[in-house]
Parts: structure tokens; sequence; C-alpha cells
């Protein structure tokens, strides 16, 4: 392969991740100024601004795993099925997004970060069956989203008092 494509197909993957994010971040940065300003938040969790360049650092890395799933090709079933994976991983991380900072539904934010986890977990194996390269940009994902995890149990846990299910009640 031509290493102009392997920077088109870099560029391509960097571009298809961080538009979700971007996306992740508007409804961010939308709910700074209001709702989730007022919410109780565990002494652990960083400044906003911190969130905003881990937000945009998890998207980064999903973009890198995506490169390395690519150039490993879509031969074999292990790459397409962990290909399949990835993608749903992406959009339930971006409905948790959704679910939290829009739907401002705390419980359900967390069940969908459970499967985030649960998901990128078993997209992390199946990667391993064929390719180890994407797995390096995955694992810090992994950190990353068990980290949210828990920030978001202990929301729900601080706020007990909101609705779990947010403004969809």
């Amino acid at each position: 392969m031509k290493s102009g494509d392997h920077a088109i197909k870099l560029i391509a993957s960097l571009v298809a991740c961080l538009i979700p994010g971007y996306i992740a971040l508007y409804f961010f940065t939308t709910s700074i100024p209001g709702w989730y300003s007022t919410l109780k938040k565990p002494g652990f969790l960083p400044s906003d601004l911190i969130v905003f360049y881990g937000i945009i650092l998890i998207f980064c890395l999903f973009g890198l795993s995506l490169y390395y799933i690519w150039i490993a090709g879509f031969k074999h079933a292990d790459i397409k099925a962990a290909f399949n994976l990835f993608l749903f991983t992406l959009a339930v991380f971006l409905f948790w997004f959704v679910a939290f900072f829009y739907l401002q539904a705390l419980f359900f934010a967390f069940v969908i970060t459970v499967m985030v986890n649960v998901v990128l977990f078993c997209t992390i194996l199946q990667i391993l069956r064929s390719a180890v390269k994407p797995v390096f940009f995955l694992v810090p994902c992994l950190i990353l989203t068990l980290i949210i995890c828990y920030a978001n149990l202990q929301i729900v846990l601080l706020n007990s008092g909101l609705p779990g299910w947010g403004i969809i009640q």
C-alpha cells in the first residue's frame, strides 16, 4: 500500500471518529452553564476543561484504532466482526452523551456506560484475534470509559433526588 493511501485512511479514520466526538462535545458544552453545573459531582472529577480535552482524546484514540482496524484489512471475518463491534461501540458511546447531557437521564446514562464498557471489552477481545495495534489505542479508551462509568454512578448517587430517567419521563 502506498504511503499516500495510509495518510488518506488515517485522516478519514480520524474524521469519522471526530465527527461524533464534536457532536458529543456539543452536548457537553451546552449543558455546562445550565443543568450540569447544578449537579453534585464526586471530588475526583476533573474540571470541565480537562473533561473537554479528555473527550477529544477519547475520540482521537477511537480514530487511531479505526485506522489500524482498516489497514489490517477486511478479508478476515475477525476484522469485519471487530469493525462492526467498533462502530457499535462508537454509536453507543455517542448515545451516552445524548442520554446524560441532553436527556439528563442520569441512571439511564449509567446503564449505557456499563453497556459501552462491555461492548468495548468485547471489541478488544475480537480485535486481539487478528490484530494487535488497535488494542493499544482501545485499552486507554476502556480505562477512560470505566472512569466515566464510575463518575456517572457517583453522580447518580449524589443526586438521588433527580429523576433517573431525566426529561424522558
